[in-house]
């Protein structure tokens, strides 16, 4: 980061500032959430003379089934279309809700540089954090 004058810095400053704000209104937009995957699934049912059985392309369906992790292990539950439809909505809404924290942390992170920089003036920009050989 270049030596920038107190001015603009605080000027910066107040920009991330309310930049940060902007999306922090945004969350509170964001309905319900909920984790895992939905996917659209066609089926056989185990009949032997079912045309699922010998044609992959005539198989039923198609079930709605959610996905997720519980304690380590992956649960699935099978949904009815409308049930879909609402968990559809809410995976959608913590994707959104991800992507806006993604955000926020991006924009802390330069406010911090520029409040680092107020206090004490420029640090090095060194790109990745380094870590001691043999610490754990």
């Amino acid at each position: 980061m270049k030596k920038l004058s107190p001015e603009a810095l605080k000027r910066r400053l107040r920009e991330r500032q309310q930049e940060y704000r902007r999306i922090k209104a945004r969350i509170q937009d964001v309905g319900f959430i909920c984790e895992g995957s939905l996917v659209q699934r066609w089926m056989p049912c185990g009949k032997p003379n079912c045309r699922c059985s010998t044609t992959p392309k005539q198989r039923h369906g198609p079930y709605w089934q959610l996905s997720w992790k519980e304690a380590g292990r992956t649960v699935s539950r099978r949904l009815s279309p409308e049930h879909a439809r609402l968990y559809k909505e809410w995976i959608a809404n913590r994707r959104a809700l991800e992507s806006l924290l993604r955000q926020m942390r991006t924009v802390s992170r330069s406010a911090g540089r520029h409040l680092l920089a107020a206090a004490v003036g420029p640090t090095p920009d060194r790109g990745r954090p380094r870590t001691r050989r043999g610490a754990a």
